[in-house]
């Protein structure tokens, strides 16, 4: 027998509404409750975010993911809220996934190499249980620290490493930072203020187990001016946080 509980999600305009909810509801479930209730149009862009106020970071929760979970996964307190509202870019992943993956993020295997092109590679990897290498280089802040420093990272299904050496992959070259079975990817908000970061485009990995800013274990994020990987400094952050989504639900 299911169990109801109550939760409170907010609106854009911080007002808020309660509602009464079975414990096995999804985030998708949630949405389709408050287009009902706020009498919305249901154009798919609508999404309910785990929102913490007291770190400044936000992220969105996942269309299957169940809300339960989430309230008492972090040990959310009174500074963290659900939010619920429109956000265009939801399903962009899927409409446009080249735009995710530039080709000199994506590490090509030996077998595939030049047989596929980037197209082709990126396509193979949505349409399998492969999960791309996706490497470039970010300016990173410990939690502990005040100073970032530029390194060279890679993402894989194992996890998110940091090149001690360069842009060196050698095992004995890679520290190991965050395994994302038990860890979140989240926006920063307002990176610059809050932790003087060299650029607003950031986010951070922070573990699931902790609720405190001790559960940061990176704060990362992309400097504009560095052309010589992307175009522009977002795309690598929606990169990242894209196949994070990859190598987690894959």
């Amino acid at each position: 027998m299911l169990l109801l509980q109550v939760i409170k999600v907010y609106n854009e305009d911080n007002t808020s509404r309660a509602v009464e909810v079975p414990s096995d509801i999804t985030a998708r479930d949630v949405c389709q409750l408050f287009v009902l209730k706020n009498h919305c149009i249901d154009d798919h862009s609508w999404t309910l975010f785990e929102h913490l106020s007291h770190l400044g970071i936000e992220r969105t929760i996942e269309d299957h993911e169940s809300v339960m979970e989430v309230l008492s996964g972090g040990g959310m307190d009174t500074d963290s809220r659900l939010y619920f509202r429109k956000n265009y870019a939801k399903y962009e992943f899927f409409r446009k996934p080249l735009e995710f993956f530039p080709d000199h993020m994506v590490s090509i295997s030996s077998e595939t190499n030049g047989m596929l092109d980037h197209s082709q590679l990126v396509q193979t990897f949505l349409n399998s249980s492969t999960c791309p290498e996706i490497h470039g280089h970010l300016h990173a802040k410990e939690q502990s620290r005040k100073s970032w420093k530029k390194f060279y990272f890679v993402l894989r299904r194992s996890g998110l490493y940091f090149s001690n050496k360069g842009t060196s992959k050698e095992p004995r070259h890679l520290q190991f930072i965050a395994d994302f079975s038990d860890s979140d990817v989240y926006t920063v908000l307002s990176a610059k203020k809050l932790h003087g970061a060299p650029t607003d485009y950031g986010f951070c990995v922070k573990s699931t187990k902790c609720s405190s800013g001790a559960g940061l274990e990176a704060v990362l994020c992309r400097r504009r001016a560095d052309q010589d990987l992307l175009d522009h400094s977002h795309a690598l952050v929606k990169g990242w946080l894209a196949d994070h989504k990859l190598q987690v639900y894959v």
